[in-house]
């Protein structure tokens, strides 16, 4: 039995949202359906806002440090969810991905150096490169008739001219794509051979869907040193709804490659301690409670993805869709349209009344694609992608 209910509507607008809030700003119109930006209109979990309320009934929110089950809820995490025996000084924390991206490539490269990525690919990866100087160089997917490859051939030709650093998303956002064991096995060869650190992303980690595992990088690789090698970047935000916590996890088991991420966050920039209530949020996630909630958001999530294909193949059969096997933002092609890249984002949001994810800002292989966020109660999805008529 159901315990969840992730088709109750809730009003954002009006709220500080962000996905809602900005739509001017990023469309040039409010007047649409905010299928763009990955958070969630499900309600965040009531055992971590609880977690949150029982906090504050403490007087003081000064400087604080962690405590040891906060630690032992992501070992436990990670050991029941993924079969990862992570250890505890592995860990590290971060306010985010992101600024995990940015700092990986700050510890591990400098100024005129080479950073290969994945296009398409979360576009904060590029952000991450260019702000720093460094260069970015493409090893693009290959797309196969509904799903993406990985082009080796490409990826160790362009590896052996000395890069320094690969940022992979895994599983890939926003192809959905989760890498197979042999796959993210020679990733990992690849790079130690190299000499290449691999950063992996794995923030959709917990956002499978039915019949696919994850796989953590870390695991794949064969030998000690090639696990030396991997720097894996992890959060309950985008799974718990939990981004405005501000709360993930670095995971890194060589020792030189931590003290030297460590220096930063800890020396340079000061950033050792996070929120509290983030950390108190992220305890009350990755618990029993925490892998039930996830396991009914995953069918919902799953069973909107199918009735939206069903949905586009019956009255929309134009546009592409791929096989989706992680994320909750598929991956759609309205090449056949046959509008520029500009006149479909136009339609989208001022005729069709929807505000999807430009597909060009992950990359030129973007073009006439569109990401779009399936994570809302399946009533308000299937009525915003009636707008998809006056296309």
């Amino acid at each position: 039995m159901k315990k969840y209910d992730f088709d109750e509507l809730i009003e954002r607008r009006g709220t500080d949202s962000l996905k809602y809030g900005i739509c001017d700003e990023i469309f040039g119109t409010s007047d649409l359906m905010p299928l763009w930006v990955a958070d969630m209109d499900f309600k965040t979990p009531d055992f971590i806002v609880e977690a949150i309320e029982k906090r504050l009934k403490h007087p003081i929110l000064g400087y604080w440090n962690y405590w040891d089950s906060y630690h032992d809820s992501i070992l436990w995490w990670m050991k029941t969810r993924h079969n990862w025996s992570v250890e505890k000084d592995w860990i590290i924390f971060s306010p985010g991905i992101v600024p995990a991206l940015g700092l990986c490539v700050m510890a591990y490269s400098e100024k005129g150096d080479d950073v290969l990525v994945q296009s398409p690919v979360y576009h904060p990866f590029y952000y991450a490169i260019e702000s720093q100087e460094r260069n970015i160089v493409y090893n693009p997917l290959i797309e196969k008739e509904d799903r993406f490859e990985m082009d080796f051939e490409d990826l160790e030709d362009k590896l052996k001219k000395g890069i320094k650093l690969m940022l992979l998303c895994n599983p890939h956002n926003p192809v959905g794509r989760c890498w197979e064991k042999d796959v993210l096995m020679k990733v990992a060869f690849l790079c130690k051979k190299y000499n290449c650190i691999l950063v992996s992303d794995e923030i959709h980690a917990d956002l499978t869907m039915p019949t696919f595992k994850h796989n953590p990088t870390h695991l794949c690789a064969e030998t000690i040193e090639e696990k030396a090698n991997i720097i894996t970047l992890m959060a309950p935000s985008k799974t718990f709804n939990m981004a405005g916590l501000a709360t993930s996890e670095v995971i890194i088991s060589d020792f030189e490659l931590r003290k030297m991420f460590i220096h930063l966050t800890h020396n340079v920039l000061h950033m050792f301690n996070g929120n509290v209530l983030g950390a108190y949020a992220l305890e009350a996630a990755y618990s029993e409670k925490g892998a039930q909630w996830v396991d009914e958001l995953r069918d919902y999530v799953w069973d909107n993805i199918c009735s939206m294909n069903v949905f586009l193949k019956e009255n929309f059969p134009k546009i592409k869709t791929y096989k989706h096997e992680a994320t909750y933002l598929p991956w759609l092609d309205f090449s056949a349209y046959g509008y520029s890249h500009k006149d479909l984002m136009h339609k989208l949001a001022y005729d069709c009344k929807i505000g999807f994810n430009d597909g060009m800002i992950f990359g030129k292989e973007g073009k006439n694609k569109m990401r779009i966020n399936v994570a809302l109660p399946k009533e308000q999805l299937l009525l915003a992608l009636e707008g998809l008529k006056y296309l």
